[in-house]
């Protein structure tokens, strides 16, 4: 039934448009089935596993959306908390507890993540939040790759600010397991800037 004096056709075809529009993108993500993430670890992606956050730790990820953020800088504020999460949740599920953050020389330690890994992980996690409709002000981009110096290549997940088409990379591989990611200006970080 529509609101009074909406009655022609395109006032109610206005009205199926817009009310979905209403619903907050937080609403929108806990409709669907938990989510079900391949991710890799112990160097190159040489092993694999899936993990599901339950019911709770999902909720968590999506509660640092809510309520929706105001600005681009905000949502890359909520999208650093959220990979966090995700992480500390794989790492309940897998050995990826253990990494540490840059490449520690360590003897047969599984869950240990290079750059490949981590850029990777990070890539999946931002998909799911894109996919999941918690991103406003960001699209996800490929994988972002730097090597300033010969013997120095790194890669790192990608971001692109919808508004002004600037591109941001995502790295989580200077950090342990759990912590948030620095999130830079991609032209900074290829340039290797220090992270501010």
């Amino acid at each position: 039934m529509l609101p009074r004096g909406l009655s022609s056709r395109p006032a109610a075809y206005c009205m199926l448009i817009l009310l979905p529009l209403s619903v907050s993108l937080p609403v929108l993500a806990s409709d669907h089935p938990l989510p079900n993430i391949t991710i890799c670890y112990n160097y190159n992606c040489n092993r694999s596993a899936h993990v599901r956050p339950d019911q709770d730790e999902w909720n968590t990820v999506v509660h640092q959306f809510k309520p929706a953020a105001r600005s681009a800088a905000g949502e890359r504020d909520m999208i650093r908390r959220a990979i966090a999460i995700l992480e500390h949740i794989a790492g309940k599920q897998t050995p990826t507890y253990r990494d540490r953050g840059r490449n520690p020389i360590v003897d047969d330690w599984p869950g240990q993540m290079d750059c490949i890994d981590e850029s990777t992980n990070t890539k999946r996690y931002l998909d799911l939040l894109e996919e999941r409709g918690l991103l406003r002000w960001h699209r996800v981009a490929d994988r972002v790759y730097r090597a300033p110096h010969l013997f120095d290549q790194h890669w790192a997940g990608q971001i692109i600010e919808l508004e002004t088409l600037d591109s941001y990379a995502v790295d989580s591989w200077f950090l342990d397991n759990g912590n948030m990611p620095y999130i830079q200006a991609t032209s900074a970080w290829q340039r290797k800037d220090p992270i501010q």
